[in-house]
């Protein structure tokens, strides 16, 4: 059904020592992170914040589980080796819960539930009973924070691509400081010297904010963070004035760049160092804020434009990127239409254009007068001037006067002794010449106009290059259709939007139980999705599990194929010469539609191949510029009619096959019958419509029929059937064995040689013949076919 491609690349070690790289380095975040929240005691008693973050690594970074496991094991270890075995008990119960079969709770529930049991026990144990009031108000706050903050930690840890492809919200935003500020509360012991870290990062988050966001951003971060980290230290108000100032003030020096972001920020602190000598404004204090600013001036400004760009983004930009790609996206389309009107124009008029018609040429001997024992009277050194007289007929048959055409006629009748057949060559050199001047201005009248559609394709492309366009894609709709089922889908891409050759690529967040949910969720939900989008089957061609830049699933959907064609093909020479003036070509244009060509040239010489191969040629060349049959049909039809004296004629039978929804299209220039087996029915189609070139003006429609599995296509030239033998005789015999064949279970190689040594064995075949035989089957993907239990009933 599905299969799992892995990229490969030259430098395939490298990437996988930087992923290793990143894993370690994301892993040693998430250990001091998990350390430092083991570490935050709010009230002075509580230790809420390790479980949340345990459940929302395990959930959305299963990877890096065991870095968050140890760094929390560590910190409360710092707290007390009783801290250690509550937390331990506390994750055990938590994912006793989450497992347990027959009720489902919501994760922030199961967190506070499992921090709530736990701190009951541990407590009755303790005390051997029920525990105090104030024990009790304890256990019930950190229940409460670590359902909060699991709440927040949901909002901030999304999933890793939402990393790279969304920008931040202010709800995410406010959930990263909640968190953030936890994680300084851990920090508060971590005072080197008259270095205090939490200080340090404060200030320094402080002035980045205020570089990236100016006065509202910086006033936020203070305001948020001097009220939590006050709250759990018991003692927030004066602490809290300085944060929100120094947010303030370092907001409004953003105008002034760094310098002014950095002094504006240690402003605040200075005022309040003399307005109020109760606050802890010491030498720590002032060496960390000092730190923190001189490394504030250090930071690249890319990291700053990158977050900007994240909480900001720049809607301008992106339509414009946007609209720059689809400008090019559509000029290459009209390029690719101009080089189609290019090979139009040397099809119908430099290709078969090489000299101009003459307004006069020389009469050369006509092949009567070639044959006739006077030929050295007429035209050699004894000539009686009846090359004048041919002139003269050509000139005043143009002019049309019935006395001059009267006299010359009997001119020639005088002087040639078979005039009747010298007159017929006369009529047919003069139409040919005729029909060749009327093609001549056709062909250039046709140049003519591509070549204006060429210099207004020219044009256009040009003005495609300086104006915008707007443009709805597609993608945008699937993406929302995808939402709307609750799927998490963070990128797209349509690579083919043809009928019955689609291809869409889906990037998908990996399952969080087991691989099995990544192809279920394809099969059962997205393929049904694309089926009432598009009104076509889809099918899953791969599914790539990648880790660049994060770890996420690949799903390649391409248009479903219902019906595939097997096919072989019988071909003989007339007496088994080198030379045969049949052709075949059996292709797919693509996945969905297979074409099949057949081509007779008058004859068995040479020319007679050349022919039908060079109608093949170009039958193919039209199809691959993507032109409708038809006018393909009708093009060569013209343009095979613009032919010399010694060019000849072929027929054509085309037929397309829809894979897709079991259509057969045909189109027949000259063409035999084709017939379609279905168990004991045959349905034939054929056409009246004359071989391409031989006509000027020749009709040519389609049939259609509608096919089912198990049909049987019969193709043929004319050489199957003798022209001794009554053709309806011959007919019915090849059709008889032909059903009595394709019934049995042989191989379709099999199936062709039985028919055709049967049908030798009755009629000979005197021509050159070619006979395509295909099957029409219906496509069973492999997990389709399964096989049940056999139970034997007694």
């Amino acid at each position: 059904m599905t299969s799992i491609e892995w990229y490969n690349t030259a430098n395939v070690d490298d990437r996988k020592l930087g992923m290793k790289k990143k894993q370690i380095l994301i892993g040693s975040l998430f250990l001091l992170t998990s350390f430092f929240l083991a570490q935050s005691v709010v009230f002075e008693a509580a230790v809420p914040f390790s479980v949340p973050f345990w459940a929302i690594i395990r959930t959305k970074y299963r990877e890096y589980a065991k870095f968050v496991l140890f760094g929390s094991l560590a910190g409360c270890f710092f707290l007390g080796f009783g801290q250690v075995l509550i937390l331990a008990l506390q994750i055990i119960m938590y994912e006793c819960i989450m497992r347990f079969r027959y009720w489902q709770l919501p994760q922030s529930i199961a967190v506070s539930l499992a921090v709530l049991l736990v701190q009951i026990m541990w407590q009755g144990v303790m005390y051997q009973g029920l525990p105090p009031v104030l024990v009790q108000f304890y256990v019930g706050c950190e229940a409460a924070l670590a359902l909060i903050m699991t709440l927040f930690m949901q909002v901030l840890f999304v999933n890793s691509y939402e990393w790279f492809t969304s920008h931040w919200t202010y709800e995410k935003l406010g959930s990263g400081l909640v968190v953030f500020a936890a994680m300084l509360t851990g920090m508060q012991a971590v005072v080197i010297s008259y270095f205090s870290l939490p200080i340090f990062l404060l200030q320094l988050f402080i002035c980045f904010g205020a570089l990236v966001g100016s006065v509202p951003l910086a006033t936020v971060i203070g305001a948020v963070l001097g009220t939590l980290i006050g709250i759990a230290k018991l003692s927030f108000t004066g602490m809290l004035s300085v944060a929100t100032l120094t947010g303030l003030c370092a907001g409004m020096g953003a105008k002034g760049g760094r310098f002014g972001v950095a002094i504006g920020s240690i402003l605040p602190s200075v005022f309040f160092l003399f307005y109020d000598a109760t606050l802890p404004l010491d030498s720590v204090y002032f060496t960390s804020i000092a730190i923190g600013s001189v490394l504030f001036l250090t930071i690249p400004r890319k990291y700053s434009d990158k977050v900007r760009d994240k909480l900001f983004p720049q809607r301008e930009e992106v339509l414009l990127a946007r609209q720059n790609w689809l400008t090019e996206h559509v000029t290459y389309k009209l390029e690719h239409f101009q080089h189609f009107v290019q090979f139009m124009k040397e099809l119908v008029f430099d290709r078969f254009m090489t000299t101009p018609v003459e307004a006069a040429k020389e009469v050369s001997p006509m092949n009567t007068c070639l044959s006739c024992f006077r030929y050295d009277h007429c035209w050699g050194a004894q000539n009686n001037g009846m090359d004048k007289l041919m002139t003269d007929w050509f000139h005043v048959k143009g002019v049309g006067k019935e006395s001059a055409m009267h006299r010359v006629e009997e001119q020639i009748r005088y002087k040639c002794v078979k005039s009747t057949k010298i007159f017929e060559e006369l009529d047919t050199e003069l139409y040919r010449e005729r029909i060749n001047g009327q093609y001549f201005h056709g062909k250039k009248m046709i140049a003519l106009q591509l070549r204006d559609m060429s210099n207004h394709l020219n044009q256009l492309i040009a003005e495609m290059k300086e104006d915008t366009i707007s443009f709805v894609s597609v993608e945008k709709d699937i993406i929302e259709r995808l939402k709307d089922a609750h799927i998490e889908c963070f990128q797209l891409d349509v690579l083919s939007n043809k009928p019955g050759a689609r291809k869409i690529v889906c990037a998908l967040a990996p399952a969080r139980v087991d691989w099995e949910k990544d192809t279920t969720l394809a099969e059962r939900m997205i393929l049904p999705i694309l089926y009432e989008i598009f009104n076509e089957p889809f099918e899953i061609e791969k599914v790539v599990a990648c880790e660049i830049p994060f770890r996420h699933i690949q799903i390649c959907f391409r248009s479903a194929i219902s019906f595939e064609v097997e096919y072989d093909i019988y071909s003989m020479s007339k007496d088994a010469t080198l030379y045969s003036g049949d052709s075949h070509a059996l292709f797919q244009l693509h996945p969905g539609l297979f074409a099949i060509l057949l081509s007779d040239g008058m004859g068995q010489s040479k020319e007679a191949q050349h022919e039908s191969r060079k109608l093949i040629h170009l039958m193919r060349e039209c199809l691959n510029y993507n032109m409708n049959p038809e006018t393909a049909m009708h093009t060569l039809h013209y343009v095979m009619s613009l032919k010399q004296q010694d060019d000849m004629y072929a027929t054509l039978d085309f037929a397309l096959v829809d894979l897709q929804h079991g259509d057969l299209w045909s189109w027949k220039a000259g063409g035999m019958s084709t017939y379609i087996l279905r168990g004991k029915e045959i349905i034939k189609v054929e056409s009246n419509a004359a071989p391409v070139g031989f006509l000027s003006i020749s009709g040519v429609e389609a049939e259609k029929r509608k096919l089912k599995a198990g049909d049987v296509i019969l193709m043929h030239s004319d050489g199957l059937f003798s022209s001794v033998a009554d053709w309806d005789e011959q007919e019915e015999t090849f059709l008889a064995y032909a059903q009595q064949v394709a019934s049995t279970n042989n191989t379709i190689q099999e199936k062709l040689t039985t028919i055709m040594q049967s049908f030798q064995d009755y009629f000979e075949i005197e021509d050159d013949c070619t006979v395509l035989m295909l099957e029409v089957t219906h496509v069973v993907p492999t997990w389709a076919v399964f096989r049940p239990a056999q139970y034997s009933v007694s």
